[in-house]
């Protein structure tokens, strides 16, 4: 893949504070009364209702309307609603009064008095005077009134391969902290999908002053056939989105529309099985004239909902909830760079960033420079024998025999076959595989939810302890791979029988590490012709040994020796499990990686840590002294290290900036100091700190010219490096000119673009060979043949996590699918 020529292209932004200082947008106050009214129920930490569905019913029908304040109960001095075009008050009075209505009702109080409208109305004011009050607005009202703009007129979609341009009309769709275009649905005979552009405001690390609008595009996939809703999985919050009709105006028309986003969720054994997330049977009675909006009736008869009436109402598709679809997920690059392009049209008082140049790779010194001799594909760190446990019929443990003895991992063969199923892993430790059959047990069957409720997950670990004989001594890591359902299977058993994480722990509690797979017959046969599931099964259980023998501590070999890190690097992140948030410091050395968590001080090797997580202690869960415990531990951890003579390269990711490590801000770092972090001693230069952010607040990204390419690009001014890895192996045979729009049954991916900044007194030329080092460590995992989002310290946090979660826990990640790995 050549990377001569190419150019990083970032899609943001650079926000020209002129662009708007004029712009006129109007205000509008909560009248007293209400404000007195809803703050009566307030008791100084919360209220016993949500205020959010009033702003989410407002925008859903007036389409001008770009921002709500939904803390108006408290914020006297920030309006409660601001709009491009003024709204009759009278209208938006009577719509917020129903609400009134019913919150009086539930709280048994006297509805409040009506209103002199006369005494009301919007007033007009530049959007630099709202922001020169309430700087914080921004964020929100900026992104929204761009988006507002463009969803005013059709944008044309040129694909390469088409000679007509696409059509789109884009809605405003209303959510918290983005905003969002949606085109009209699309409708094809693999399903229906929308485009979706979001807009989001971000300065940049180490550039407190320097706003960015940031650019994204993807898509959005709608459910459109019936549902049987009590097979719909529980407890997951999924999303509907609703347009209403102005209900005072007839015969309006389309015109330009706006979406709220609410969610619903499976509750119950009983009918009706679905609800309302937030409680809002009634929220829509007066706008539909006393009928009420029944999540049931939106999922049985979706197609109802979808013609030009009002309500309006698109089922959101997701992964965890519903069976999968003939559409995939993701956008080419084509399409990301048109709509790019289409959004810079749109918005000519802002200024693209400048493209981006390749950071020449450093040559590597040493003798890893002089190796000439073939190196194995992997990499491990002790010489324990790997017992390959097989839990499942005959046909499975022959797969994995069959596996690895043909599969190759990076073109050469993973291990060798010395005798019946013992194996040699193909590595300079030349570790033993022993392939041990195991009988499939009704111990990974349902659970029993009916009989047992919410202990069926304690029975059947515990039944899985009585059952199984622990793992003695250390000479040899146990690895289970456990043929188990896919969950559609589990509908007719019932609500909540999946039983993946009761037999994970109780598989963790007897000395066992554990990768599931589902059954070559299983899952629903494709459709599409070039699904072979003849030959990918077998890929399948492949990775599915990587996977286990990834967390038992086996890299790949070519990706430690090109990192070529003497110093010790240590990653610091916090994992989220059953019982709170857990702090996890790992240090790579040697290409062994260790944890440590608090409650387990001592280094532990990948795989240890994994059989030892009940060792580990949740950090306190009030927030505030959750923050003091993370920079405390850390610093704590720090210095012990220093003390013992290391002189670490520490990775820390972004998001811990608002969890506890002030000091790694976006608008308190540079490039030419030390981060104010605890623990550390300004002038101390045996620690090197470096940023890493994998978050959405990292730009999209193209390439010009239009391309795939990978390296670690950078500016040379801000200090900050963005590194793009290679694509998927799913993605290596998918043409350039291939879009979304003429093979919506393709998934479309792009490597996760990842921003570096190392942070201290250096040079160049070492801020670029540690760039490039962190971006080498992306690619160590063995578990993809493919760049991880996150360095292999931070990436292998992961694992911990599967053992800390007994629960299933909601995806909180955004609804539209921007796929990037």
């Amino acid at each position: 893949m050549s990377r001569t020529g190419k150019l990083l292209q970032l899609y943001a932004f650079e926000s020209d504070q002129n662009a708007w200082n004029n712009k006129q947008i109007y205000l509008l106050d909560i009248p007293t009364v209400w404000r007195e009214f809803i703050r009566q129920f307030y008791n100084g930490v919360k209220l016993p209702f949500a205020i959010k569905p009033l702003g989410k019913k407002l925008q859903s029908i007036f389409p001008q309307i770009v921002s709500v304040n939904n803390q108006f109960y408290l914020d006297e001095n920030r309006p409660w609603l601001i709009a491009t075009r003024p709204v009759p008050v009278g209208m938006i009075l009577l719509l917020a009064k129903g609400w009134m209505n019913q919150i009086a009702t539930r709280q048994g109080v006297a509805a409040p008095d009506d209103l002199d409208t006369s005494t009301m109305d919007w007033r007009s004011e530049a959007v630099d005077s709202i922001l020169h009050r309430d700087s914080r607005l921004k964020y929100e009202l900026l992104p929204a009134l761009v988006a507002h703009q463009f969803c005013l007129s059709p944008k044309q979609l040129l694909l390469d391969n088409r000679d007509e341009p696409v059509e789109l009309m884009f809605s405003q769709v209303y959510a918290t902290q983005k905003a969002e275009c949606m085109s009209e649905p699309i409708t094809t005979r693999s399903g229906t999908f929308s485009y979706v552009v979001r807009f989001r405001l971000q300065y940049r690390a180490g550039e407190p002053e320097r706003l960015l609008l940031m650019v994204s595009a993807g898509i959005r996939r709608f459910i459109t056939k019936p549902q049987e809703t009590k097979y719909l999985k529980g407890g997951i919050n999924s999303t509907l989105l609703v347009s209403m009709d102005n209900p005072l105006i007839k015969d309006q028309g389309m015109g330009l529309r706006s979406y709220a986003s609410l969610s619903f969720r499976r509750e119950g054994g009983t009918e009706p099985y679905t609800r309302w997330s937030e409680g809002l049977d009634e929220l829509f009675c007066d706008v539909l004239w006393g009928n009420p909006l029944s999540t049931e009736d939106i999922l049985t008869n979706p197609v109802k909902y979808h013609s030009d009436r009002s309500p309006k109402i698109w089922v959101v598709h997701n992964n965890r909830v519903f069976n999968p679809l003939y559409v995939e997920a993701g956008i080419s690059i084509q399409e990301k760079m048109k709509f790019y392009e289409m959004v810079r049209e749109n918005v000519s008082d802002w200024r693209s960033l400048t493209p981006l140049p390749l950071v020449p790779k450093p040559k590597l010194e040493g003798a890893r420079r002089r190796v000439r001799e073939p190196i194995p594909p992997v990499y491990c760190g002790h010489d324990k024998d790997f017992v390959l446990e097989v839990w499942g019929p005959d046909s499975l443990y022959q797969c994995v025999v069959e596996a690895l003895k043909a599969k190759k991992y990076k073109g050469k063969l993973l291990a060798e076959h010395v005798d019946g199923e013992v194996f040699r892993l193909n590595s300079s430790s030349r570790n033993r595989i022993i392939v041990v059959k195991c009988d499939r047990k009704d111990y990974v069957d349902g659970l029993d939810r009916g009989a047992l409720k919410d202990l069926a997950d304690e029975h059947r670990t515990n039944k899985i302890l009585r059952s199984i004989e622990h793992v003695k001594g250390n000479q040899a890591i146990t690895c289970s791979l456990i043929e188990i359902l896919p969950k559609d299977d589990w509908k007719k058993l019932g609500e909540g029988i999946d039983p993946k994480q009761a037999v994970r722990k109780g598989f963790q509690l007897t000395g066992r590490i554990t990768q599931f797979v589902y059954p070559e017959n299983g899952a629903k046969k494709s459709k599409r012709k070039k699904d072979k599931p003849e030959s990918s099964y077998i890929h399948k259980v492949f990775n599915c040994i990587l996977d286990l023998l990834g967390d038992a501590g086996v890299i790949d070999y070519k990706a430690h020796m090109d990192v070529n890190e003497q110093r010790p690097i240590i990653a610091y992140d916090l994992v989220s499990g059953d019982k709170g948030t857990y702090a996890i410091l790992t240090k790579l050395e040697d290409g062994v990686l260790m944890v440590k968590s608090r409650g387990s001080e001592e280094w532990l090797s990948l795989s240890e840590a994994v059989l030892k997580t009940d060792q580990f202690d949740p950090l306190p869960k009030a927030p505030d002294a959750l923050k003091k415990e993370v920079a405390r531990w850390f610093g704590e951890q720090l210095r012990m290290e220093r003390m013992s003579g290391k002189e670490p390269i520490v990775l820390v990711e972004a998001e811990l900036r608002y969890k506890g490590l002030d000091g790694i801000q976006n608008n308190k770092i540079g490039r030419g100091k030390n981060p104010d972090l605890p623990g550390w001693i300004q002038n101390d230069q045996g620690m090197t700190v470096i940023r890493v952010n994998s978050n959405d607040d990292v730009p999209a990204y193209g390439f010009r010219p239009m391309s795939f390419s990978i390296g670690v690009y950078s500016d040379n001014e801000s200090g900050l490096y963005y590194g793009v890895g290679t694509k998927p192996k799913t993605q290596r045979n998918i043409a350039k000119s291939m879009t979304k729009y003429d093979n919506p049954e393709t998934a479309f991916q792009q490597p996760r673009v990842v921003e570096y900044m190392p942070l201290g007194p250096m040079d160049r030329q070492d801020r670029e060979r540690l760039a490039w080092m962190v971006h080498r460590l992306r690619e160590v995992c063995i578990t993809f043949e493919s760049t991880t989002a996150q360095p292999y310290p931070l990436k292998m946090t992961g694992t911990l996590k599967k053992y800390l979660q007994f629960k299933e826990y909601e995806i909180t990640e955004a609804e539209a699918e921007f796929l990037e790995l």
